[in-house]
């Protein structure tokens, strides 16, 4: 576990301080949620782009998982 030191306006650390007795376990909890936020934030940004394609995305797996184009066998390069 890594030991930090904050700083943080000291309205903010009295409102902490208010909810809960264990301040390190309250920050804690607070930055496992913005995190959890952010991811869900950027896995929403992502949807759609599939959309901006040419070709359908199951053409696009499909030709990913072929084994045309990889040249495995050919070590002439």
């Amino acid at each position: 576990m890594a030991k930090t030191s904050v700083t943080i306006p000291d309205d903010l650390y009295q409102q902490a301080k208010e909810l809960s007795d264990n301040f390190s376990s309250f920050v804690t909890e607070a930055i496992k949620d913005h995190i959890r936020k952010v991811k869900v934030a950027n896995a929403l940004k992502s949807f759609g782009k599939w959309e901006e394609r040419d070709k359908e995305s199951t053409d696009i797996v499909r030709e990913l998982r072929s084994d045309k184009g990889r040249g495995y066998a050919d070590r002439s390069h």
